[in-house]
């Protein structure tokens, strides 16, 4: 079946339960899916994070003087 957009009419569809937890005719709409790292992933993933990191506090640095 291919997505399709949906009309106005079908906007009483959705559902919210006291949670906040969102449904669609009655079914469980799953919003997030987790994500595990493991190993070389992981060790990667903390690289990147670290020169994002200072990618961004650099040009701060730069323009205060602190380097």
């Amino acid at each position: 079946m291919a997505p399709r957009t949906i009309g106005q009419d079908e906007l009483d569809g959705f559902q919210i339960d006291d949670d906040g937890r969102l449904y669609w005719r009655g079914k469980g709409v799953l919003l997030d899916h987790r994500v595990t790292l493991r190993g070389f992933e992981l060790v990667l993933a903390t690289i990147a994070s670290i020169g994002a990191l200072l990618a961004g506090i650099h040009p701060f640095g730069v323009t205060l003087g602190w380097w």
